[in-house]
């Protein structure tokens, strides 16, 4: 008897310790990850326009901190229901960036409701941290960069995580070299066209950035163009994450700027694009500023050039990026004689003097040869 109580004792003591433990246990503490935001080559002409790595696990409150990985600028936004706030929109006689695309709105938190923006993170190390309250699958992009976007998948807390940081970072590496090798193709196959214009001059086609699948190439292709007197130029443009401009300016000035803060009474300044519309004609023969306007996805601008020199050009809205050309301008050739007619020297105004010289010594030539070489005489 007295051993039964014994053993009753001893498991009840161990029951109890078991259950002290279990609730003593310290929950699984949240976990901070990190994502980063495009990357890029050294001279940032090749971009990726991707999140890396493009999807994410984490658990309810982790926290997610994304990093710009490139020399550009992005966003981080999560819109649960609606449109997206435009990219650009009008102001009056102005072109705007709206403030609700280029200053922060919402969060520290996500709950999977409402609307939460970055703002512009703008160059290479910006960051912006979000908290994941609420298991769900939440897809989120970039509002400036179509086709640029990503995805979190939240477990409930306390779930096996599928992958470590470091896995995640290999995982974004091998997908940044992916996509600018894919920019790096698209690079090297982008060539110059040409074909004749019905006045006999040429038409060049210059490319104006390409790109497509999360890469982008920020140049014009070729940077450097010879033409004639006369020429004209189409820049077009097939890269469908990006805008562009053909903007000639005085290089011995400053770079037109993309956008310029106006400071308002209260609240953020109102960003205005000087530069969106053209400006000018299409002929550019000064150095003064002539401007396609921002040019979308597939839009071409054209042109002409009539009088010899340098002119310099630049896309406003890549500047920092080095999206620089110049075109250099010849004089137009003189049409030639044609080689199948002989030049007659007809129509030609000869002085008549020397003719007139040249045929009295001739006359006197021919009196001299008589003189000095008179036959003999014959004899009959």
């Amino acid at each position: 008897m007295v051993l039964s109580v014994v053993r009753v004792l001893v498991g009840a003591t161990l029951a109890l310790a078991i259950c002290g433990g279990a609730l003593a246990a310290p929950a699984r503490a949240a976990t901070s990850w990190n994502v980063t935001v495009g990357g890029e080559s050294a001279d940032h002409a090749l971009q990726a326009q991707a999140f890396l790595p493009t999807q994410i696990t984490i658990n309810q409150d982790d926290t997610i901190t994304w990093t710009t990985g490139a020399e550009f600028v992005h966003t981080v936004t999560f819109l649960s229901s609606g449109s997206p706030p435009p990219v650009v929109a009008p102001d009056g006689n102005m072109v705007i960036q709206p403030a609700a695309t280029a200053f922060p709105s919402g969060g520290p938190s996500y709950d999977g409701n409402g609307f939460v923006n970055s703002g512009l993170l703008e160059g290479k190390g910006k960051t912006f941290a979000l908290t994941f309250t609420k298991a769900g699958t939440y897809g989120y992009f970039c509002l400036l960069h179509p086709g640029m976007v990503g995805q979190v998948v939240v477990q409930a807390a306390g779930s096996a995580y599928p992958l470590t940081q470091a896995q995640i970072d290999a995982q974004a590496n091998a997908e940044l070299y992916d996509k600018l090798g894919r920019a790096n193709q698209d690079l090297q196959n982008s060539k110059l066209t040409s074909k004749p214009n019905a006045n006999g001059t040429t038409n060049y086609t210059v490319v104006n950035g390409v790109g497509g699948n999360q890469a982008s190439v920020l140049r014009f292709v070729p940077l450097d163009l010879a033409v004639k007197a006369g020429d004209s130029v189409t820049w077009l443009g097939s890269d469908p994450h990006e805008v562009h401009t053909v903007t000639f300016y005085n290089p011995a000035g400053k770079v037109p700027d993309f956008i310029v803060p106006q400071p308002q009474a209260s609240g953020p300044p109102k960003l205005v694009i000087p530069h969106a519309a053209p400006e000018n004609d299409t002929e550019v023969d000064s150095s003064d500023l002539y401007n396609s306007g921002l040019l979308l996805p597939g839009q071409s601008y054209t042109f002409t050039f009539p009088t010899p020199g340098t002119y310099t050009y630049v896309c406003v809205v890549h500047a920092p990026q080095g999206m620089f050309g110049k075109i250099v301008v010849a004089a137009a050739e003189q049409p030639g004689t044609p080689a199948s007619l002989p030049n007659t020297g007809a129509g030609t105004d000869l002085p008549l003097l020397p003719l007139l010289g040249g045929a009295l010594l001739l006359v006197l030539g021919a009196l001299a040869r008589g003189k000095w070489r008179r036959p003999a005489d014959t004899k009959v």
